[in-house]
């Protein structure tokens, strides 16, 4: 049978290269897993780091507006986006995450926060998955299907340091499978956030994704910044001590700084929020590159309190719709309960 020599010296026959040149495809879409326009000319750290799915945005709230979240970080989101914004759960938060996307691509969130007195913990969730297909002819039907894509799983915690100052840190354990070819690693992210202002000023830094896979490969290590602004409504007089301020407006924006593998990008939003039920959400990206991937977001959010048996808990559901004219537009479709 014949072979195939790649520039590593490895061998590969015929029947293994159309699997290759799959796989191959399959992470250039991973790769590009950011909506993007059209290309001029490809930023020169692009695909030099491993685990590209991790550049996912968890959560359709923060999504909705534009991808700004790391300041206002206020709800159990934050896990993926800065962990220092853990202190602001109550009790306890789960949300999940289903991300809609191109070429049969699915990626998914999970994420959990519990305050234990001061300090809060998390553990969290992101993959990204897709099937590609083996045949050994130009057959109508495959001879046979495999699962790519990665992974990581993560532990958070977060601790207030008075009344304004909050730091947090997640561990992550990372793994991509290419079907020939299977990675490991491990992360971290930190994140520190101050809230100023009577709590109506938030500001942000989180380093993301500080790792390595096995065999030395990079991460796509960033710095994310942000500001988030709030206006909120006071309860009436009579229910001042029992229910707190209702969020009426949130303005954000924050700079996402790579370390390893592309250029800045900055994100500007806004949510409105409208009978303490129902949200609007707009939000646009920026990027400084010259294959952009400048767009506009839009979202929307709905959350009641549970009737019954289900009393004590809160749900909220959120949709994020990002058009995109070359690579297909995005849906995110997310739940948080509160208990």
């Amino acid at each position: 049978m014949p072979f195939t020599e790649n520039h590593r010296g490895t061998k590969w026959n015929d029947e293994q290269m159309p699997i290759i040149k799959k796989i191959a495809i399959v992470l250039l879409i991973i790769a590009a897993a950011a909506p993007s326009a059209q290309a001029v000319s490809i930023h020169d750290g692009a695909g030099t780091a491993g685990a590209a799915f991790l550049k996912i945005e968890g959560g359709s709230r923060p999504v909705g507006m534009g991808g700004a979240f790391a300041g206002l970080a206020n709800d159990v989101n934050t896990i993926f986006w800065n962990p220092a914004g853990l202190t602001a759960v109550h009790d306890q938060e789960l949300t999940a995450m289903q991300h809609f996307s191109f070429a049969d691509i699915n990626n998914q969130t999970i994420g959990y926060a519990q305050r234990i007195d001061r300090l809060v913990w998390g553990a969290s969730f992101l993959g990204s998955f897709t099937e590609i297909e083996r045949r050994q002819g130009p057959t109508e039907d495959p001879d046979s299907t495999v699962t790519v894509g990665g992974f990581a799983t993560g532990l958070s915690l977060a601790y207030p340091l008075g009344s304004a100052m909050s730091v947090g840190g997640t561990a992550k354990v990372i793994s991509q499978q290419l079907d020939i070819q299977n990675a490991y690693g491990v992360a971290a992210d930190v994140g520190m956030i101050l809230r100023l202002l009577d709590n109506h000023l938030g500001i942000g830094v989180a380093v993301q994704n500080a790792g390595v896979l096995d065999g030395g490969e990079n991460l796509p290590m960033a710095l994310r910044a942000g500001l988030a602004y709030r206006t909120w409504k006071q309860p009436a007089v009579e229910a001042e001590e029992t229910m707190p301020p209702s969020e009426v407006w949130a303005f954000v924006a924050d700079a996402n700084l790579p370390l390893i593998d592309a250029n800045p990008s900055f994100h500007v939003g806004a949510e409105r929020w409208f009978y303490e039920s129902v949200a609007a959400r707009i939000g646009y990206r920026i990027g400084m590159n010259e294959n952009p991937s400048d767009g506009l977001a839009l979202g929307i959010g709905v959350r009641r309190s549970g009737e019954d048996a289900l009393a004590n808990i809160d749900f909220q559901f959120d949709y994020a719709f990002v058009p995109d004219a070359y690579v297909g537009n995005a849906h995110r479709v997310s739940i948080i309960t509160r208990f």
